[in-house]
């Protein structure tokens, strides 16, 4: 499988006071095409911080990291916001989806910041996602679930290689904690590698691997 995303001896550390905090310390990982990962730890053991790293919003690491086989050592900033916008979707634990726009205009709004003024793309994945039924309702009218869902279509808008999912389930419930894990399988499935950071330890299991983080390091269990 293609790689997508390469890591080598990765280390972060803050400064608190006098002090040097270590939060990720020599992290190796990689994530092909089409492939689901999950990471579980506890709060504060630099999962958020991880994501960050990966998702071009940090820059201040040590260690070796290839992007959608560029390295990011030989980019400058204008490079990475380009590579963010075009190759990274995100999607967090609460939708924001904005109240005055459709459920298509909203899953359109990456497309308009590259300057594509169509809905073909966006329609296309409401029908793949049996959504379409929603296109044209405003988020105030949709439920919980089908928000975070919209959200995760938003995202999937420009054809990303990679897909960040910072705790996507922790705002639902089982239910429709289950039909957003569904669509993240089927984003995998259609060649997207989706890397899913959850407390949910059922969630997790749903990934092709999952890795637990502590102590500022990354380990991968048996499921």
């Amino acid at each position: 499988m293609d790689k997508i995303v390469e890591i080598s001896g990765l280390s972060k550390a803050y400064t608190q006071g006098h002090e040097q905090i270590l939060v990720l310390e020599e992290l190796d990982f990689s994530i092909s095409k089409g492939e689901f990962v999950s990471i579980v730890g506890p709060s504060g053991s630099g999962k958020s911080t991880f994501l960050n790293i990966i998702g071009l919003l940090d820059d201040t690491y040590s260690g070796g990291i290839k992007l959608f086989g560029k390295r990011l050592e030989d980019l400058d900033e204008a490079e990475k916001a380009v590579l963010r916008l075009k190759n990274i979707g995100f999607v967090f634990q609460f939708d924001s989806l904005l109240p005055e726009f459709t459920v298509l205009e909203n899953i359109e709004m990456p497309a308009r910041v590259l300057g594509e003024v169509q809905n073909v793309k966006g329609l296309d994945l409401l029908r793949r996602f049996d959504l379409e039924a929603i296109a044209g309702k405003f988020p105030m009218e949709i439920s919980g679930g089908e928000k975070q869902r919209v959200a995760m279509l938003r995202a999937l808008r420009n054809g990303p290689a990679l897909l960040i999912a910072d705790e996507p389930t922790g705002n639902l419930d089982r239910h429709n904690s289950a039909a957003v894990l569904d669509d993240l399988r089927r984003a995998a499935d259609g060649g997207t590698a989706v890397l899913m950071v959850t407390h949910n330890e059922e969630a997790a299991r749903r990934a092709d691997r999952l890795l637990r983080m502590g102590g500022g390091r990354l380990s991968e269990e048996k499921k």
